[in-house]
């Protein structure tokens, strides 16, 4: 089964998909061959321990071809994890992954896709987690200082808040991709696919700041944006700055991709195009168009039925 499921990340990596991206497939089906098929759906410690009341498939006979898999494998795999407590969000994922891999499969043994009429498990829709204006006062209030790092940190949040780009494009970024004149950004996204994304102003005042007080510090040399006291700033670096910089106000559950939630409930909340949006984002499909979109409508019903129900009073 090892030897299909490195012929598959070939395959992904000849698609040009992200290192990222190819690794979350691969992990995804070598997790569901491991512990559920070759396992025969028994269950091990991790259900047990996590187990959130939900009656558990019985298990069956251990598979170890990838032509035996059924339809039953996959939802059993899928029923284990949703008890398991994880969020429908995530299994779902898993499954699309799963699907990926069965549909490559398909095409390239000639055999039948075990997951040709399935459907993906429904994913509950939640609120988009955006800030509020208190909140938005609250994290870039701190931001008095003129040294090197502080200057970082307001550049990065400003920059994360009003362009929405992902936390990998933002640690990408090299001081080349950058045009202040015109306030836009060259950002390297998945897949290998350039964008050009806009900024304000106040960000590119903000980028202008750091870049003169980076001038001066002993890696100024490097391509990278982002610098540290010891060198580049990684996707992980900048993550926890965020959170730092989001606790020393007394902010919890702030993280990168929080801007990008925030970004794009905005926009679309301020009657920006959908289509601009998916543009600007990055995105392929219209399944976060979406998401957002219910997001940025619900919004204006709250602010609508204000406004209505004051007349009427």
């Amino acid at each position: 089964m090892k030897f299909h499921i490195n012929s598959f990340s070939l395959a992904l990596r000849a698609q040009k998909l992200s290192k990222r991206t190819v690794t979350m497939y691969c992990e995804a089906v070598a997790w569901f061959a491991a512990e559920h098929l070759i396992a025969g759906g028994q269950l091990n410690e991790i259900d047990r321990r996590h187990h959130t009341g939900g009656e558990n498939p019985p298990p069956f006979d251990p598979v170890d071809n990838w032509e035996h898999v059924t339809r039953y494998h996959v939802e059993t795999w899928c029923v284990r994890l949703l008890n398991r407590g994880h969020a429908d969000s995530y299994v779902n994922n898993q499954y699309r992954c799963l699907h990926a891999f069965f549909q490559w499969l398909s095409e390239e043994e000639e055999i039948p896709n075990p997951m040709g009429r399935m459907k993906p498990p429904k994913v509950a829709l939640k609120p988009v987690p955006v800030f509020s204006d208190e909140e938005i006062d609250r994290l870039f209030g701190q931001f008095k200082g003129k040294d090197l790092w502080t200057r970082r940190d307001h550049a990065l949040l400003l920059l994360l808040r009003f362009t929405g780009i992902r936390l990998m494009e933002a640690a990408a970024l090299r001081i080349e991709d950058l045009d202040l004149g015109e306030r836009v950004a060259l950002v390297h996204g998945k897949g290998s696919k350039d964008r050009t994304v806009k900024y304000t102003f106040e960000t590119a005042r903000a980028l202008d700041r750091y870049i003169r007080a980076r001038s001066r510090h002993r890696f100024s040399y490097l391509p990278h944006l982002w610098i540290g006291p010891k060198g580049s700033l990684t996707s992980s670096g900048i993550y926890q700055l965020v959170e730092r910089r989001a606790a020393q106000v007394g902010l919890e559950g702030v993280h990168p991709h929080r801007f990008r939630h925030h970004f794009s409930h905005t926009w679309l909340e301020n009657g920006g195009a959908e289509g601009d949006l998916r543009e600007l984002n990055g995105w392929e499909s219209d399944q976060m168009l979406r998401h957002y979109g219910r997001s940025a409508a619900a919004a204006r019903a709250r602010r609508g039925y204000d406004r209505i129900m004051e007349d009427m009073h």
